[in-house]
C-alpha cells in the first residue's frame, strides 16, 4: 500500500451529514461528550472528522521532520523533555510538569539546545576548527568583531560586554577575539594568575624571572723583563749605573707576578619577539544560537 500525505482530508459525506472537506474544529463540549458510535447513531461531521484526523497528522509531522512535537501551552512537559518553539530553536525542559511556560522567554524551565536537536553546545561555547572557512549556522568567528545586541540577543545575554575594548555604541557589543593567542584559564581564585579577568586585554609575553652565571678558566699570571745599560759615572770610575752608554754590558730586571686574575663577562641576547611553545594554528568560533 502506497504512503498516504500527511493532512488529507479522510471524512466526506458521513451518513448524509456535513459534507465539508474542511478541518473544523468540533468545540470544547463535543471534544468532552464525544459521538456516539454504530450506524445511525451519533457520527461526527466529516469536517470534525478530518480535523481530528488531521491534529493526528500534525503532531505526527512534527516528529517526523524535527524529531520533535511543536511546544504546546497546554503540553505538559518532563524533565529532559524536548520542544520545537516559534523561534525555530529547539530547547530541553529542566522541570518536571512543565506546563504553560513558553520556551524562548521562560530560562528557569528550558535549556536552549541550538537550531538542531542534537546541537550539544550551548550559546557562549567555544569550538575550535582545522579551517578557515565561513563558520557552521549558529557560529561567529572570534574575531573581536562588533555586533548589534538585538542580532544576538542569546549571546548578549551570556557575554554582555565583558569583550568591549572601547568604542561601541550602547547598542552594540564585542565579540572575543583569540586571533593569534593561547587560552589561560581564568584563576578564579586559585591564586596562580591574580588579577586576571575574562575580556579582550591580551596578557604581555613574559619569562620567568633568573639570572644567568658565567666564568672564566683561571690563567694569565705572568711577569715583565726590562734590559737597562750599564753605564760608568766620572766621579766614581767603576760604579755601574743606568744610562744611555753600554760600558759594563746590560742588566735584566723582572717584575714581581700580577697573579692569576678572572673576568667580567658579558651575555648577549637571543631570541625574537615573543616566548611561546611549539604550536600549529586554528580557528575559534564561539556559539550564538
Amino acid at each position: 500500500m502506497a504512503r498516504q500525505p500527511f493532512n488529507k482530508r479522510w471524512a466526506e459525506g458521513v451518513e448524509s451529514q456535513d459534507s465539508s472537506t474542511t478541518f473544523q474544529d468540533p468545540g470544547d463540549i463535543r471534544i468532552d461528550s464525544g459521538w456516539e458510535g454504530g450506524q445511525d447513531k451519533d457520527a461526527p461531521p466529516a469536517g470534525q472528522e478530518n480535523w481530528w484526523h488531521n491534529r493526528v497528522d500534525s503532531a505526527l509531522q512534527d516528529l517526523e521532520r524535527r524529531s520533535s512535537m511543536s511546544w504546546h501551552a497546554q503540553a505538559i512537559y518532563a524533565t529532559g523533555a524536548s520542544c520545537f518553539a516559534s523561534d525555530g530553536l529547539y530547547y530541553e525542559s529542566i522541570a518536571d510538569a512543565n506546563v504553560g511556560n513558553s520556551p524562548g522567554s521562560s530560562t528557569a524551565y528550558w535549556r536552549l539546545i541550538g537550531s538542531s536537536l542534537y546541537s550539544s553546545f550551548s550559546v557562549g561555547e567555544y569550538k575550535d576548527v582545522a579551517h578557515n572557512g565561513s563558520p557552521d549556522s549558529g557560529w561567529l568567528k572570534c574575531t573581536g568583531a562588533v555586533l548589534l545586541r538585538t542580532a544576538y540577543p542569546k549571546l548578549f545575554a551570556i557575554i554582555g560586554t565583558t569583550y568591549n575594548t572601547g568604542g561601541e555604541l550602547s547598542t552594540q557589543f564585542r565579540l572575543p577575539d583569540w586571533r593569534g593567542l593561547f587560552p589561560r584559564f581564568l584563576d578564579d581564585g586559585r591564586g596562580v594568575d591574580t588579577g586576571r579577568t575574562l575580556g579582550n586585554t591580551v596578557q604581555a609575553s613574559q619569562n620567568l624571572a633568573h639570572g644567568h652565571s658565567a666564568s672564566t678558566g683561571s690563567a694569565g699570571a705572568h711577569t715583565h723583563k726590562s734590559t737597562f745599560n750599564l753605564d760608568r759615572t766620572v766621579t766614581t770610575p767603576g760604579n755601574a749605573v743606568f744610562g744611555d752608554e753600554n760600558f759594563y754590558g746590560t742588566s735584566v730586571i723582572e717584575t714581581s707576578s700580577a697573579g692569576a686574575h678572572v673576568h667580567t663577562v658579558s651575555i648577549g641576547s637571543s631570541g625574537g619577539t615573543e616566548a611561546r611553545p611549539v604550536n600549529l594554528t586554528q580557528v575559534r568560533w564561539i556559539r550564538y544560537l
